[in-house]
């Protein structure tokens, strides 16, 4: 959602009782604003808000479009009531598999450690080699494997706090969802995505088919990656991953509003997001305002 735009696009999602008041608004603009002068990007967009149980976390994406074979560098930050944007860090691919099966809310204390890790130098740590086997160890042989160790960086464990988490379920979050319009986008002949100046929008009947929608990803499937690499790409729209093949099956909801030229498309996997486009007209975007936990049963409810 284009931070400019928040007073005027926030309405397309009001309906499922989401929104920013406007406190939040102003603080945001200006927030942005001081991180545009920092930063170098092509774009800085308004990603969603996270809630929390004593804070929220509130989120924006800078897109960079020139130089990025294909599709756009996304670069996150993140603040809190303060409003002081920094960015996101990596995924800590440590504990990434424990992550989907942390269910409670978000506290707020971006620092609280969810899972402790054991530290190297922790007397209480269980050897990893067995004494009695370590003394068969031919001593020539153990010297050579000590002097390659020495030359391996020593990587310090590290705690898995609430900030990881965070960063977990944001990407998570936008590669699940993160929708557009077909013809929204277009690639240029150095295969570089570009926003679309011919875009018109989806017609009425158009804007009610999820198969016109796709995500704003990188390809994952196999079928637009080939399309995508291929030079006719550049004289079609649909060359991204289309929304309605996406598992399970009924994962995304589709509404039109009593005028029929507003269509709102919610996500039944991660419940909080949502995305928008009025039909005959570039207006479109998506926003996630929810608690940040994933809808793991939805297979089982459809």
């Amino acid at each position: 959602m284009d931070i400019y735009k928040l007073a005027s696009e926030l309405k397309y999602v009001n309906q499922i009782g989401v929104t920013l008041n406007l406190d939040e608004r102003m603080k945001l603009e200006l927030a942005i604003l001081k991180l545009n002068e920092s930063q170098q990007f092509d774009q800085i967009v308004f990603w969603g808000k996270i809630e929390g149980i004593s804070r929220d976390y509130y989120i924006v994406v800078g897109l960079k479009f020139r130089q990025q074979y294909e599709f756009p560098h996304k670069t996150f930050f993140w603040c809190n009531e303060e409003f002081r944007f920094a960015e996101l860090p990596p995924i800590n691919r440590e504990h990434k598999d424990k992550v989907d099966g942390i269910r409670t809310l978000f506290s707020g204390d971006h620092t609280k450690v969810l899972i402790k890790v054991v530290d190297e130098d922790d007397p209480n740590r269980p050897p990893d080699v067995n004494p009695d086997q370590q003394a068969d160890v031919d001593p020539e042989k153990k010297l050579l494997e000590d002097t390659d160790d020495e030359k391996e960086l020593k990587v310090t464990p590290k705690n898995f706090t609430e900030l990881d988490r965070l960063a977990y379920v944001i990407r998570a979050i936008d590669i699940d969802c993160s929708v557009i319009p077909v013809g929204a986008f277009r690639l240029t002949p150095n295969h570089e995505l570009r926003y679309n100046d011919e875009f018109r929008g989806l017609s009425i009947p158009e804007s009610e088919n999820l198969h016109n929608y796709m995500h704003f990803r990188n390809p994952q499937t196999i079928e637009k990656q080939e399309y995508i690499a291929r030079e006719e790409a550049l004289f079609f729209y649909d060359f991204l991953d289309p929304i309605d093949k996406d598992l399970p099956y009924g994962c995304w909801a589709l509404h039109k509003d009593a005028s029929k030229t507003i269509a709102t498309i919610r996500s039944l996997l991660w419940p909080g997001y949502i995305a928008y486009h009025r039909a005959n007209s570039n207006i479109f975007g998506g926003v996630y305002i929810g608690n940040g936990i994933k809808n793991v049963d939805l297979p089982f409810l459809l």
